[in-house]
């Protein structure tokens, strides 16, 4: 006789999700939902800002196992104490849930932030922020450059830092490094958060004249005389500005979402609140880690574990492909 199997519902099909479908499908009866049918290779948006390359996605459903159910619909609250999943037209009850609806850019954190992104785009927004970034590089033609960190919560750490690369690298083969002043703010006190990184980090940005400010937390922007201030008491000037923005979560799970919408997530069992029935991972927890698609993944292993029983543990983890322009990279490995 056939055992009927539980209900697993994972809310977002980021990455994680994704690859959480995979370990349980055959154990569970998994559903999926989310807003978007499209899964965009969000990494690429730096090619995309900086050289000009096309976009890369591809259907959700292309990317899980066959039999999952995926439901398009975006989720409007999750009820832990009565076990039901919310969204548009309908709600759905679940005997487990994992959530997994990542973060987004918060423009409306800074003063100016909204404006500078409205004319400059981004790395860390869409294919048509990073679009109108390319646009406003490839009409650069010298002054003032500033690349950097407006905030310290921000998915994919080595991101801010691949930018300033990439533009570095454009600007040295058209000819106009010798007309540009490139600066690089950062809210951390290094130019690279984690210190054994930073080494070769801060290495090669003053090899290539990039100047860094540190400690420079932005606490507003003025697009019309084009200024940068932090909370510290300094400011920048911009001609060019490509900032990544302060970053939020869904908001969505009832009573146990922070003040910026993130999930408040055990750091090591990935549960929420004392629910053992209710799990969070990659951008969407609260818990002080790399939020990346590898983090994702690495916990959507632990959260397979723990749904099957057995004392699975996060350890922080993440690894970080890291580039440094030039056709030069490096590997970031970390807990």
């Amino acid at each position: 006789m056939e055992v009927e199997k539980k209900k697993l519902v994972i809310v977002g099909c980021g990455d994680g999700g994704i690859m959480l479908s995979h370990h349980t499908f055959k154990d569970f009866d998994v559903t999926i939902i989310d807003k978007s049918t499209m899964h965009y290779f969000q990494p690429w948006q730096l090619h995309i800002a900086f050289a000009g390359a096309k976009e890369k996605k591809i259907e959700k459903k292309k990317l899980l196992p066959r039999g999952i159910n995926f439901i398009n619909k975006e989720v409007k609250s999750v009820d832990l104490a009565n076990r039901k999943i919310i969204f548009d037209g309908g709600e759905l009850s679940y005997e487990y849930v994992v959530i997994d609806t990542g973060s987004t850019g918060d423009y409306s954190k800074i003063p100016g932030h909204q404006e500078l992104f409205n004319e400059f785009g981004d790395t860390h927004s869409d294919t048509a922020g990073a679009e109108r970034l390319w646009s406003k590089v490839r009409s650069f033609s010298g002054g003032d450059a500033v690349i950097g960190i407006s905030y310290p919560t921000y998915k994919c750490p080595p991101s801010p830092n691949e930018a300033v690369f990439l533009f570095e690298e454009y600007l040295r083969k058209h000819k106009l490094k010798d007309k540009t002043k490139i600066t690089f703010i950062t809210p951390f006190p290094r130019a690279y958060p984690a210190e054994p990184i930073n080494e070769f980090v801060e290495k090669a940005m003053k090899e290539r004249d990039i100047n860094i400010i540190t400690f420079f937390d932005v606490e507003s922007i003025d697009t019309k005389n084009k200024t940068i201030s932090s909370i510290e008491g300094d400011t920048v000037h911009y001609d060019f500005a490509a900032l990544v923005p302060p970053h939020k979560g869904a908001g969505i799970v009832k009573d146990f979402s922070d003040d910026d919408g993130f999930v408040k997530t055990d750091r090591f069992k990935l549960n929420i609140g004392n629910y053992d029935d209710a799990f969070c991972m990659g951008d969407a927890t609260n818990i002080q880690t790399s939020k990346s698609a590898v983090t994702a993944h690495i916990e959507s292993g632990v959260i397979s574990d723990r749904l099957r029983g057995i004392d699975s543990k996060f350890d922080g983890r993440t690894n970080c492909p890291f580039e440094f322009g030039y056709h030069k990279a490096t590997f970031v490995i970390s807990s």
